[in-house]
């Protein structure tokens, strides 16, 4: 019997500046090297086209509009990215970690889904010394099966 490629909804900031590509791409390139399909919401081509879009409509009112818009379809998305996905990996670095990102695992844990950690930075952002993170965000992570991984070659699925 052939073993069922896991789904991994890959949840991070880093789309928001292209100079964080060859770090998402590492993680994305573990993954792979543990057989997982990667499902990235900054690779939804629809997305992209549908936000490029609206940010160029000329009036401001119907900007904002389009936007919302937008932002609706952006989060449709990204929320059926995560239901279909078998687990979920976030990337959780920096001095507080990305409030979207941190969404995202708790819509996961909340629907039942494993959820994984990736904190490289040596930072404590914990609410009391000696966490790494947020002690809610950890909790959901502990809770949903999943665990805090510190360095890219570390991730184990």
């Amino acid at each position: 019997m052939t073993k069922k490629q896991l789904k991994v909804y890959l949840a991070s900031p880093l789309g928001f500046s292209p100079e964080n590509d060859h770090y998402r791409d590492r993680i994305k390139e573990r993954l792979r090297q543990l057989d997982c399909a990667v499902f990235d919401p900054w690779e939804q081509d629809e997305v992209t086209k549908r936000i490029e879009e609206a940010v160029s409509v000329a009036d401001a009112v119907e900007r904002t509009k389009a936007i919302r818009e937008a932002a609706r379809f952006t989060g449709g998305v990204n929320a059926a990215g995560v239901r279909t996905s078998d687990v979920l990996l976030a990337v959780l670095d920096g001095t507080e970690p990305d409030s979207g990102t941190v969404s995202e695992v708790g819509y996961g844990a909340g629907i039942g889904k494993k959820c994984f950690g990736l904190r490289t930075d040596f930072r404590e952002s914990g609410d009391l010394p000696g966490l790494p993170l947020n002690l809610q965000l950890l909790f959901f992570i502990e809770h949903s099966g999943g665990r805090l991984f510190r360095r890219i070659d570390d991730i184990e699925l």
